[in-house]
């Protein structure tokens, strides 16, 4: 999937948190979240410390979990993550939310 900004996000692109989830890392790389976030350390910030508020920040989040979970070789590890972010980004762009 391309790079999307957070005005290009309908809710019929995101995944759906209670549905199957097999192909989750692909929205979750709509956005470069070590770029976008400033450093590797930031983006693994607001994943770790679930600190991320805005939409920008949970789809950073949502990043470093695909990154995590590939380069762990975890198949469903971070699945339940995903789900949460993902419920959280729909929140967002249905709200409007936008930042």
């Amino acid at each position: 999937m391309q790079a999307l900004t957070n005005r290009q996000l309908q809710l019929a692109r995101i995944p759906d948190p209670d549905g199957d989830l097999r192909k989750w890392e692909m929205f979750a790389h709509t956005i470069n979240g070590y770029e976008v976030a400033g450093s590797f350390e930031h983006c693994a910030a607001l994943y770790n410390d679930n600190s991320a508020t805005t939409l920008t920040e949970l789809r950073c989040a949502l990043f470093f979990a695909s990154r995590k979970d590939r380069y762990n070789y975890c198949s469903e590890g971070e699945t339940p993550v995903a789900r949460e972010f993902l419920r959280r980004i729909r929140e967002k762009v249905a709200a409007g939310e936008l930042e």
